[in-house]
């Protein structure tokens, strides 16, 4: 790949790879993606930017962890592939996916490429069926369309400081409010916020505020569903054999443990003179990331989603959309920010376990 500056960069994102016993059986696997994909791993509470307490592989990146990623289990479960190369990104979107991004990614690290990921992954594609080899993708994207994202991490923050005003009030000076029409109930896709004040009984006062975007998901529908096609026809184009579209898992099953993410966030956003009047240690406690109240429109906000991205994945006997596996409250991380709904590692496996489905069914 020495002569090419897209196949030399492609390397840079090559995860696993074995030696080549022969031409005709062995298989490249790219990926292209957001979060899920590229997955990001949060293993402690922190917050702040940067996603502190976040793994990531050798290319040092916090938020992209391909040996954590269902590639690198199917890599496993597959020995046919003999170069597993992941050029998905926390926080991309399709657009990000097709033409690249110029800022940083979620995490704050520069893409830092000379083509966008749909050129990576096209250029070593073409270049694995130059070789002799087959050549399989799998992807998701369209979430990061939407402000989706910091919808779900609002939302995790007043919940957190929700229970703040009930759970971690020794002295009692905490006070906590919903502030959205409808209430708590209308939040999630109409937008507002949440109110918080720690009342000392002598001194300052402090208030915190959290606002909460309206979901701008239908606006950009439209935008996911052209894109979804672009991506699979570029895919297809540059010599695919078997291309996966990975749908979105209902993420309403998902537990965080609020006591401790609580704890940090209000730590995070008190002056240090005002951490007494926070338990001395975090209450480990979880609780569903999504309220009772929520899950009925949560579903059909990743309903909508997954249809935007059917419609424009083309009907191809070489391109399958894989519907999403059934998570249970174990399959999905417990932490924020940045970690809760992402995949835990059975939540990995089991999107490994969907995409060997939907590779076996081409």
């Amino acid at each position: 790949m020495s002569g090419n500056p897209t196949l030399v960069d492609a390397n840079k994102d090559r995860i696993r790879c074995r030696e080549v016993q022969t031409v005709s059986d062995d298989t490249v696997l790219t990926l292209t993606g957001d979060s899920i994909s590229s997955s990001h791993h949060q293993w402690g509470f922190g917050v702040g930017p940067g996603c502190p307490m976040t793994s990531f592989d050798d290319r040092g990146m916090p938020g992209n962890n391909g040996v954590f990623s269902y590639g690198r289990r199917y890599f496993d479960m597959d020995g046919s592939i003999v170069d597993y190369d992941n050029y998905a990104r926390t926080g991309y979107g399709t657009g990000d996916i097709i033409a690249g991004r110029a800022g940083p990614d979620a995490c704050g690290n520069a893409w830092a490429r000379v083509a966008s990921p749909l050129g990576l992954a096209t250029a070593r594609i073409a270049k694995a069926k130059a070789d002799g080899h087959q050549a399989y993708h799998a992807t998701t994207g369209g979430v990061n369309n939407t402000n989706w994202t910091t919808v779900l991490t609002r939302l995790a923050m007043c919940r957190a400081l929700e229970f703040a005003g009930e759970t971690l009030n020794p002295y009692g000076v905490f006070r906590f409010e919903w502030a959205a029409v409808g209430g708590k109930a209308g939040i999630v896709t109409n937008g507002g916020g949440c109110n918080f004040w720690l009342d000392l009984p002598v001194g300052e006062d402090y208030y915190i505020n959290i606002g909460v975007p309206r979901y701008d998901g239908p606006a950009q529908y439209s935008t996911i569903t052209a894109h979804a096609t672009r991506i699979v026809n570029a895919l297809l184009t540059a010599g695919a054999d078997k291309v996966v579209w990975m749908l979105y898992y209902d993420i309403t099953p998902a537990n965080v443990d609020v006591g401790q993410y609580a704890w940090a966030k209000l730590k995070s956003l008190l002056p240090p003179s005002t951490h007494s009047y926070l338990p001395a240690a975090p209450v480990s406690t979880l609780q569903p990331l999504i309220d009772p109240l929520w899950v009925g429109t949560v579903r059909g906000v990743i309903g909508d989603l997954n249809r935007a991205i059917q419609l424009g994945v083309p009907f191809h006997e070489s391109v399958r959309v894989a519907l999403p596996p059934p998570f249970t409250p174990g399959d999905i991380q417990i932490t924020a920010e940045g970690g809760s709904p992402h995949p835990s590692p059975s939540g990995q496996d089991a999107l490994a376990n969907t995409l060997a489905g939907a590779l076996n069914d081409i």
